[in-house]
């Protein structure tokens, strides 16, 4: 037994790997994943002070259900299927009903035949490998930078297939708990029974949040995160203590039911349950793969390798050819959609919540579960993440060039300078809420859309993969103050540009401003009158840095 300075240690030595390894990750633009799974192998292989079971013994698992439940909610907040082009939307939704299933199927038959399986730990298997997720998709892509098609295809599979994979475990879960693996007959309306304790209570805890969010919005809206973060664990624990693991399936009834209230506005919950999340993502990786053993390891990674195999070359493209069938994308941009499908947190964290489950069940091969998830989700991400980008360009589907400017303010002066940079060949996207403005921007050649600030951080990071620089140039100074403050969470400060602000407004400190174009001299009226009166205008960028020259047509100096 570990002493209090050990577990003390032990703790801290957790946390900083966790975050460590997130960091790290992020200079190196990897998924933290990535190094997540070995960082945490390698401490419990050569440490005593980072087991799970020595650090938080039966609080262990318990930890990990309320973590997975706090995940899934977060997952299911995200299904939205009305943000979707109609163009793809039935596309993803045969990906991700038909190529889930088609993956679910193959997996557990190959678990079977390969890995010598028992039939109800193959289809929990089969069914937590389904899972991708945004948390390893979303990173490859913004690498890569795949056409428009297949980012957004790939993008909304990995958001959606996580809480329904999840869900999908669940099932098979409660399946093999009933009796499927064993001798015993499945009592099937136990399993709907736990199925709908927890959906019942994943509703009417949204229900009771949804009304406690809207009073808030009120009178207390710095309330509204401690109470979602209070609402879920209530459900996740309350659902548990009725029925084994119906926590999970009240976590994503709740996130699926709150998601279709258009009423309430949940982005700053998804942003601090993103930081929440990432952090406990952290964390349990950590754990989890301090758990796995070198000698699990090796009992299951001849197998699991030729697992791996056939889930990359035969369910994968298989899975693609049948949910992509009819659909308007080319066969080039399909085959590099069968070539994506990374394998990240929420299937880690659900093996080792099923494999602690499973093995209190009394079923015989359930610690294999967690070794065999631990090898196929690094040998996914590692094979995707070392090639997705030579394939894409063999394919012809990467994408071209240094990354695009987002202009936000569809006015004249943002037109002038939108066509100057899209001129001098860059990719130039205009945000404006106002149509007019949209339809002057699309006449002159560039990419205008609605302005999509407000949304949630994962959500406006895919909006912002191609962007390199953004120049925020509205008539208002506290819109463009407010724009550049939430764009600079995303792309840092040295790459978000603002125009001077006008006479008469407040000083502000320099940690509040963006970058400032020309030396920071001209503001948005000096534009617009330059330009009104003829005056021509020039951009130049540079790596991370933007200047606008403006030369009257009268004079050879510019300023």
């Amino acid at each position: 037994m570990l002493s209090t300075d050990e577990i003390l240690a032990g703790l801290g030595l957790v946390v900083v790997l966790a975050i460590g390894s997130r960091l790290v990750a992020e200079r190196l633009r990897i998924p933290a994943i990535v190094l997540l799974l070995p960082v945490g192998f390698v401490a419990g292989a050569i440490t005593d002070d980072v087991h799970p079971e020595a650090l938080l013994g039966a609080a262990f698992q318990p930890l990990v259900s309320l973590g997975v439940g706090l995940i899934l909610f977060e997952a299911g907040l995200r299904l939205d299927l009305a943000e979707l082009s109609p163009r793809l939307r039935s596309t993803v939704r045969r990906l991700v009903g038909l190529g889930a299933l088609t993956t679910f199927v193959g997996i557990g038959l190959a678990a079977k035949l390969v890995l010598g399986l028992e039939w109800g730990t193959a289809a929990v298997l089969g069914a937590i490998l389904v899972v991708s997720g945004p948390t390893v998709v979303l990173p490859l892509l913004a690498f890569v930078r795949p056409t428009d098609r297949v980012r957004s295809l790939l993008r909304w599979e990995g958001t959606l297939i996580d809480p329904l994979g999840a869900l999908l475990g669940v099932v098979a879960l409660h399946a093999v708990l009933q009796g499927v693996a064993g001798e015993r007959p499945l009592h099937l309306g136990a399993l709907l029974g736990s199925l709908a304790i927890g959906a019942a209570i994943g509703l009417v805890a949204a229900f009771a949040l949804g009304a406690l969010l809207e009073r808030a919005s009120r009178t207390s809206p710095g309330q509204a995160i401690a109470l979602s973060l209070m609402a879920v664990a209530a459900a996740v624990v309350g659902a548990d203590l009725l029925r084994d693991d119906a926590g999970l399936v009240a976590a994503t009834a709740m996130g699926m039911a709150l998601a279709r209230r258009k009423d309430l506005d949940v982005s700053r919950i998804l942003d601090f349950h993103g930081t929440v999340v990432e952090l406990l993502i952290g964390i349990l990786f950590v754990l989890i793969s301090a758990s796995v053993t070198p000698h699990d390891v090796g009992q299951v990674l001849g197998g699991t390798l030729a697992l791996v195999a056939i889930m990359v070359f035969v369910i994968r493209p298989a899975a693609v050819a049948i949910g992509t069938a009819g659909s308007e994308l080319e066969p080039r941009e399909r085959a590099f959609a069968a070539w994506m499908a990374p394998r990240g947190i929420v299937a880690g964290a659900t093996a080792s919540s099923f494999a602690l489950t499973l093995a209190g069940a009394g079923i015989g091969d359930a610690p294999k579960l967690l070794p065999i998830a631990f090898v196929a989700i690094f040998a996914t991400v590692v094979i995707y993440g070392l090639t997705a980008a030579p394939v894409s360009r063999l394919l012809g589907v990467a994408g071209t060039g240094s990354p695009g400017f987002l202009l936000v303010g569809g006015g004249p002066v943002a037109l002038a300078i939108g066509t100057a940079l899209r001129a001098d060949g860059n990719a130039v996207r205009v945000w404006s809420n106002v149509a007019a403005e949209r339809d002057a921007a699309r006449a002159a050649g560039l990419v205008a859309e609605a302005s999509p600030l407000g949304l949630d951080r994962i959500r406006l990071e895919a909006e912002l993969e191609e962007i390199g620089e953004a120049l925020v140039i509205g008539p208002s100074d506290d819109f463009n103050l407010l724009a550049a403050q939430e764009l600079r969470t995303v792309l840092g400060r040295d790459h978000v540009h603002t125009l001077a602000r006008g006479a008469g407004a407040d000083a502000l400190p320099p940690h509040a401003e963006g970058r400032a174009p020309s030396g920071g001299s001209l503001t948005h009226d000096d534009l617009l009158a330059r330009l009104t009166a003829g005056s021509d205008l020039t951009v130049s960028a540079g790596e991370g840095a933007v200047e606008i020259v403006v030369r009257d047509r009268r004079s050879p100096h510019s300023s």
